[in-house]
């Protein structure tokens, strides 16, 4: 029966917290003026279509590109939400500008028209995406590759995993000393204490969730660096190509290997969390987590409480906590409930 419940996750997003459900995924920001605007859409979980889909080691893949793209999603509403924010207040600020341009008599000019900038996000995603394939996958490698060349193959293997490894620690220590960077991580540990008391079996409330950590062993944190250690171990068995091009090739064709028998591993250890081996499996990602969370405040874990809530039918909102407002995926808010705001995902 342990194994049939279900396990709810999430992601820091700006200014807010998104989270999955079993069957909908909701998130909520806080804007300035410190109104919460949540949403909740269904997902069309494509493993419900295809029983293949939930095949040990198929799945993995399945996950984790249905998590980027949920990911993805949520990261644009919050954008908009905050964008939407910022437009009506320069709205306001230019009718009273020009209110006060037709008292004096001066002719004003209208308003520049701006629109949804969701679209930017996916411009800017996608070469960040190519820049950390390159960063993290074939940089390492191309190191290993052009410096050392009497080593034998599992040496280079090993040496390349522990260069990635460097490479992604000081990629987020340079990140995390952006103020931006770290409330982000802030978000990102009330997310996990949020969910971390959820899974006590305490009641969600801000108390509660003060008291709980803000790391989690199915943190996609940890899955990095169980990644690198199962790339390490499959290169063992594989030939290190003497030619570039090959060894780029096979680095990427690694990728989809790697990242299912590292997403079992992870499902495992979040599932059996109890275990003397999940535990012990779990503390290297844990002490990397240190790295991309940090303690969150009240207003956050509160956001974070806001969310869960809308995919949680068994978490309600503690009492206290005003009624937030429903939101689409333009940013823009509505007063209807989001209770009954789920709609399909499009």
């Amino acid at each position: 029966m342990a194994e049939e419940k279900h396990f709810y996750g999430g992601q820091a997003i700006m200014e807010g917290v998104m989270m999955r459900g079993t069957d909908s995924w909701g998130a909520a920001v806080q804007r300035k003026d410190g109104t919460i605007g949540v949403i909740s859409q269904r997902i069309l979980d494509f493993t419900h279509k295809h029983r293949w889909a939930k095949w040990p080691l198929v799945r993995g893949n399945v996950a984790l590109v249905d998590t980027l793209m949920l990911g993805l999603r949520s990261l644009i509403f919050s954008f908009n939400v905050l964008v939407e924010e910022q437009q009506q207040l320069d709205r306001e600020a230019a009718e009273k500008e020009a209110a006060q341009a037709e008292a004096e008599g001066k002719h004003q000019k209208p308003p520049k028209k701006q629109s949804d900038m969701g679209w930017a996000i996916w411009l800017a995603l996608l070469p960040s995406m190519l820049i950390g394939l390159g960063l993290f996958i074939l940089l390492p490698a191309a190191l290993v590759k052009l410096l050392l060349h009497d080593p034998s193959d599992l040496v280079k293997n090993l040496i390349e995993g522990v260069v990635r490894l460097c490479i992604i620690l000081g990629y987020i220590a340079s990140i995390s000393a952006m103020s931006d960077i770290r409330r982000l991580f802030q978000y990102h540990g009330a997310e996990h204490a949020t969910i971390n008391c959820y899974e006590a079996g305490e009641p969600v409330t801000l108390e509660n969730c003060r008291r709980y950590s803000p790391l989690h062993p199915r943190c996609g944190t940890a899955f990095l660096l169980v990644f690198i250690v199962v790339k390490i171990l499959v290169g063992a068995v594989l030939p290190y190509p003497d030619v570039m091009w090959q060894l780029m090739l096979l680095r990427i064709l690694m990728i989809p290997i790697v990242a299912a028998i590292a997403y079992e591993i992870i499902r495992y250890g979040g599932r059996h969390r109890t275990s003397l081996l999940s535990r012990a499996m779990a503390q290297p990602g844990l002490l990397m987590q240190r790295l991309t969370t940090r303690h969150p405040s009240e207003e956050q874990i509160r956001v974070a409480i806001y969310a869960l809530s809308t995919v949680a039918p068994e978490v309600p909102l503690p009492d206290g906590f005003p009624a937030p407002l429903g939101a689409a995926m333009d940013g823009k808010l509505s007063p209807e409930s989001p209770a009954t705001a789920v709609a399909a995902a499009e």
